[in-house]
């Protein structure tokens, strides 16, 4: 009888185990290539870029090799956005100018994304993880697109107006395939820091990019300026009601 529960044990685990391992069974293992050649940079002129003059770039800008991991539709990664690696004065705020996201394209073609920035669940301090939906700035959609192959800084101006006071995160989505045969590979870091990138597909679940999925980082990053933060008015309740009876 011992053995016989045994069995079963271990029947009821192995399916466990299978659920898990199949969450991503329809999704190509990322492969890694060789890039097409030098990086450029382009600047996707949609909206107006921010006035405002960038301090620091947070989030991933370590480019060393590409891999092969894009998934449209609405496949979405999430790169950590720390404030306080910026210096600011007083709050350490932030505000996110233009968002950067460095892919390798084999062929010219043009894609559809989103750019965002989502909050940050901050219950683990030592593991923030994106909120999906808890929208700081809203999505701005863009059409990246090149006229030839290679390596390509896109540089996407934010129509921002929130200050990030703390850890948060930048969200791209690529939305369709849009004309690319062959969808872009992502530049990724040399080595792979966990609790830093996100990456969710919808038939999937919300995964960390370093938990044996991608061996680097994908380099998404911002440029950030200072930023004031507007002050909570000390007054109680009933004192604000008063002033408009």
């Amino acid at each position: 009888m011992r053995h016989r529960y045994s069995l079963v044990s271990i029947l009821v685990l192995f399916a466990l185990t299978f659920v898990v391992a199949s969450s991503y069974a329809d999704r190509p293992a990322a492969v890694e290539e060789t890039p097409s050649g030098p990086i450029q940079k382009i600047e996707v002129t949609k909206i107006r870029p921010s006035a405002a003059t960038p301090v620091c770039q947070p989030g991933v800008n370590d480019p060393h090799f590409t891999m092969n991991y894009l998934y449209p539709p609405d496949d979405e990664y999430y790169t950590l956005i720390d404030p306080a690696t910026c210096g600011c004065a007083e709050q350490g705020a932030v505000l996110a100018t233009a968002a950067h996201m460095i892919l390798d394209f084999p062929e010219a073609c043009s894609i559809p994304v989103s750019v965002a920035i989502v909050a940050a669940d901050l219950s683990n301090p030592s593991c923030p993880v994106p909120m999906r939906g808890h929208y700081l700035c809203a999505p701005v959609d863009f059409d990246i697109e090149v006229s030839n192959p290679g390596g390509y800084d896109f540089v996407m101006p934010l129509d921002a107006t929130c200050c990030i006071t703390q850890k948060a995160f930048l969200l791209i989505t690529f939305r369709e395939v849009g004309t690319c045969g062959s969808v872009p590979s992502l530049y990724v870091s040399f080595g792979c820091d966990p609790c830093t990138s996100w990456n969710y597909w919808p038939d999937g679940a919300l995964v960390d990019l370093c938990d044996g999925y991608l061996l680097g980082n994908p380099n998404m990053y911002v440029d950030a300026a200072c930023c004031g933060v507007v002050p909570t008015l000390p007054d109680t309740w009933g004192q604000l009601k008063a002033l408009y009876r």
